[in-house]
Order: structure tokens, then C-alpha cells, then sequence
């Protein structure tokens, strides 16, 4: 979150041209139609306070992101998320040799998944110097390879990207940029998850997005990224997210020019605002995004941090959380709390990725011919499993040939179609999927069309 005082005035003034020149992004499910239930409820807990598990039970959270081992044991009924910060290096085989027993630690403890890093498109987290995608990427796998070969089960997420604009002395690098670096140098094959900081800044979660435009929604390009680089089994996990509430309600006075409130004071709202905008948040999301998992909103108590020096009184951090510096419950934490939840069952969702199937020829062309591909995806808990195909073979139809009988997450599946001995006409072409997924079976089908027309004497055939 340090990266919000240095940045943010830059961000401000790119964001005020951004939105006025760059067209906004539809959501991506606008049908009406509610998916099955894919998030998680999650909640960051600062390491230097105590703090009573209850409240996290009050607030009906059923993940918490934690940053020290001594936090764990708290949690025994709670999913975890450990935040792993790294030391930048290019000894990546000594990182894998340290990650493997960090892996062994938290694994014993029950931990369930772990964030690799932590905004390291940002110099702050980064040794000060410009960040370079490509190291990361070296770093991540080194990490993921690590921690598959002690505790396979346990989810790799990578680290969350702070939302930002690329700085003029780079020392920040525009989230879209820096995750589009990452996929070309291979990322996707070292996360089980990508991790994403989609914070609100001073605007409604349901704001059009846009490459230089901050705000919630812009979740919905990273999506559109991993999509384009054909990565359509992993989910978007908000390793953090929230808005930030004027100190001034709580009688701190923090000007706009106060050296830790510089970069913050444009975009404070409200605690009922603040409120608001967390309730719309997650619904929206629930929504919209089957394709987002376990989301956590930041913070609970960094506010409670003692007045020690470790922690200004109007450094951000404290300012985003759920509770008061006294303990008392803020208006956002009592939303939460009583906003309605819809609790993922944590296993892989399928869904097909199908091109537009349809093929047209000519009864003097009989010939075996491609009618298109589907991709077997996962847009639930990151996990595979194993999907069955079957053509449905109609008395009167083509005969249906599928390159593949069985596919996991991420295979291609071709279908061709013999069109040797059909009369002219449209035919509907079903393939039909079915994989078993915690114990219930789950199908979907596949539809084409094949259009057979009469024939023209001397026409050529398709190759």
C-alpha cells in the first residue's frame, strides 16, 4: 500500500486525460444471469496487532491474508491466504531451494494458498529500482516449481499488481503493461492464480474501466489480457481491494499536504460511502465475474497500530480499515457484516471455449471437414479434472470426428465432420462434455451448424 503516496498525484493527472480519451470496457456478463457461487470472502489482518478471530466470524469472512507464521494458529476453521514476500534475485536456484522449506512451513500449518510476492510492478517492492517483468517471472516460477514439489495441493497465486500508470522515471509500471509482460514471458504456466489489487480510488465499483482509468473495474482488462494470451483456466483473485474513509471523521485533522495524506486526500470518501462501495463492490463481482475467486478486502485493524512511530497517524494504511483506532466498529465493518454472502464450494467449474462452428459446402464436395475447436476451461477453484467428449451421432446427420475422447483443463478439442452421402440441408452438429467434479457430474454441449447446398457443375471444392 506505500506505493499509493508516491504515485498517486502522477495517477491523478493521467487519470483526468485517461477517462476522457479512452472508451469504456462493457462488463462482462450482462445477461441477467447469476453464476453459480465463485468468490471468497476475505479479510487482511495487520501482523502487529491482536486481534479476536470472532470479529473476522462477525464480519462473515471465510479467508484471511495473513503475513506472519504466529498469526496462523488463530485460524484453525478460516482459509489462508500467507502472504511470501521475496528478496529480488537472479540466483534463482537458491530461491528454490529456501521457497521449498518456506513451502514445508506454511504447509504443515494448514495454510492453503500463498501469494508470491507482493505490487511487483512497483520499485518500492523492487529495491528501489525499476521493476522488470521478466526477472519476476524467473522468480515466480522458481517459486511455484518450489513449492509443487513439497506441498502440490497448495495454490500458487502471483503476486497482486497495484493498478498504476508507467511513471516517467519507471519506477512504476502501468498494471496492464507489466501483466502483458508477464504472459509473454511465459507466466502463466507458474501461477494457479493471478493476483490483482483492483482498489476504488474515489469512484463507484461500477465504473467503466479503461488503460489509464483506476478503479475497480479495472479487473475486467486483466481478464481481457489473460483471455487474449489464452489463459482461460485460472482465476483473478483480489488480494486486495477497499476504499479509504477521511480521518476527519474520527476528529484527525490530516491536510492535504501532509507528507504521508499527499497522495491519498483525493480520493477519501465518506464511512458510509466507504461502506457502500465495499457491499457494491463484492456484489458486483459475485455477479459479473465468474471468473474472479477469493477477494480481500483491505484491512481490518491497521488502524489500531500503536501511535509508536511504525505507523503515522495518517498514513493511509490505517485508514482503509474496518475498525477504529479505539476498536469501535466503523459503518463499513457493520455493512459487511450484514451484506448477503454466496460462499464458493472451492472445486473447478468447467466452462467451453468454442469458436463459431459453422461450415458451409456442396453435395458435390463430400469430404471430411473442419467445423471449428472448443477449449475445456476452468473458471472456478483453481484444481483440474478430466472431461469426457461424445459426439452426438445423429441417423441422418454427419458423422462427427473429435481429435480428442478425453480432455483436462486447458486442451484443445477439434471437431471435423464427414459430409460423404448428405442431402442438402442445415444440420446441427452437438458435442456433448461431462466431467465429475467433487462427486456430481456437470455437462455441457457443444453446437455447430453444417449448411449443405445443392451443388453448381464445375465449382471447386474446398481443399
Amino acid at each position: 500500500m506505500n506505493w499509493i503516496i508516491k504515485l498517486s498525484i502522477f495517477i491523478l493527472a493521467v487519470m483526468m486525460v485517461g477517462s476522457m480519451l479512452v472508451p469504456s470496457i462493457p462488463a462482462q456478463a450482462q445477461s441477467g444471469q447469476i453464476p453459480a457461487p465463485h468468490l471468497g470472502y476475505g479479510l487482511h489482518l495487520d501482523p502487529n496487532v491482536p486481534v479476536d478471530p470472532a470479529m473476522v466470524d462477525e464480519l462473515g469472512m471465510d479467508w484471511v491474508k495473513l503475513y506472519t507464521e504466529s498469526q496462523i494458529a488463530l485460524f484453525p476453521n478460516k482459509r489462508i491466504l500467507f502472504r511470501q514476500d521475496l528478496s529480488i534475485t537472479t540466483d534463482y536456484d537458491a530461491l528454490y531451494t529456501w521457497m521449498q522449506e518456506r513451502a514445508r512451513i506454511l504447509d504443515a500449518q494448514g495454510v492453503e494458498a500463498v501469494e508470491i510476492h507482493n505490487e511487483p510492478n512497483l520499485s518500492l517492492e523492487w529495491n528501489d529500482q525499476p521493476p522488470d517483468a521478466a526477472q519476476y517471472v524467473q522468480m515466480l516460477r522458481a517459486s511455484y516449481q518450489a513449492v509443487k514439489s513439497v506441498a502440490p495441493n497448495m495454490i500458487v497465486v502471483s503476486g497482486g499488481l497495484a493498478p498504476t500508470d508507467t511513471t516517467p522515471d519507471r519506477l512504476a509500471v502501468n498494471d496492464i503493461d507489466y501483466a502483458r509482460e508477464m504472459l509473454r514471458n511465459g507466466a502463466a504456466q507458474w501461477f494457479d492464480a493471478f493476483g490483482y489489487h483492483p482498489y476504488g480510488f474515489n469512484a463507484p465499483p461500477e465504473s467503466d474501466p479503461g488503460y489509464r482509468v483506476l478503479n475497480f473495474r479495472r479487473t475486467e482488462l486483466i481478464w481481457d489480457l489473460l483471455r487474449q494470451f489464452g489463459v482461460s483456466d485460472k482465476q483473478i483473485w483480489l488480494t486486495e481491494f477497499g476504499w479509504v474513509r477521511d480521518p476527519i471523521e474520527d476528529g484527525v485533522q490530516c491536510a492535504d499536504d501532509d507528507p504521508e495524506f499527499i497522495g491519498v486526500a483525493w480520493f477519501r470518501v465518506d464511512g458510509f460511502t466507504q461502506g457502500e462501495y465495499i457491499v457494491r463492490a463484492f456484489a458486483y463481482a459475485d455477479r459479473n465475474w465468474e471468473w474472479a475467486g477469493p477477494s480481500f478486502l483491505w484491512n481490518l485493524n491497521f488502524s489500531q497500530r500503536a501511535d509508536d512511530g511504525s505507523l503515522a497517524i495518517c498514513n493511509h494504511m490505517r485508514w482503509f480499515g474496518l475498525l477504529k483506532r479505539d476498536g469501535t466498529r466503523t459503518e463499513a465493518f457493520f455493512r459487511v457484516a450484514q451484506m448477503p454472502k454466496r460462499y464458493s464450494n472451492y472445486l473447478p467449474t468447467m466452462k467451453l471455449y468454442a469458436d463459431d462452428m459453422t461450415y458451409e459446402t456442396s453435395v458435390l464436395c463430400p469430404n471430411v471437414y473442419t467445423l471449428g475447436s472448443f477449449t475445456v476451461g476452468n473458471t472456478g477453484y483453481p484444481g483440474n479434472f478430466s472431461a469426457s467428449i461424445t459426439p452426438a451421432q445423429a441417423p441422418y446427420g454427419p458423422v462427427i470426428i473429435t481429435s480428442r475422447q478425453t480432455a483436462s483443463v486447458g486442451q484443445q478439442v477439434n471437431i471435423t465432420v464427414d459430409t460423404t452421402g448428405l442431402d442438402p440441408s442445415l444440420y446441427l452438429v452437438y458435442v456433448n462434455v461431462r466431467a465429475t467434479i467433487g462427486g456430481e457430474i456437470t455437462s455441457q454441449a457443444i453446437r455447430g451448424f453444417l449448411i449443405v447446398r445443392e451443388g453448381v457443375a464445375g465449382e471447386p471444392c474446398a481443399p
